[in-house]
């Protein structure tokens, strides 16, 4: 019995998640993605004005960054949104 892992996360953890509203967790999702690419562009624009990089092309990598938080997001809000219509998570 000593050498036995559990698995990770625990099977009560995960449950405990699930009961929380879908909708709290959507849009929880959506605040941190968000938040997420506000500390993106604070990056960009450092890095712009350190090294005269011009705005045009920070847009343009800040386009980048946004579909890149989509498709990181995707499927977790996805499932949320199945969740909040009634629908088994695929």
């Amino acid at each position: 019995m000593m050498g036995t892992q559990l698995p990770l996360p625990a099977r009560w953890a995960l449950a405990r998640q699930s009961r929380r509203d879908p909708g709290e967790r959507l849009a929880a999702l959506r605040r941190d993605a968000t938040e997420t690419k506000a500390l993106i562009r604070e990056a960009l624009d450092a890095l712009a004005a350190r090294h005269d990089i011009t705005a045009k092309d920070i847009e343009y990598a800040m386009a980048h960054a946004d579909d890149l938080l989509a498709d990181a997001i995707y499927n977790v809000e996805r499932d949320l949104e199945r969740e909040i219509e009634g629908e088994e998570p695929v």
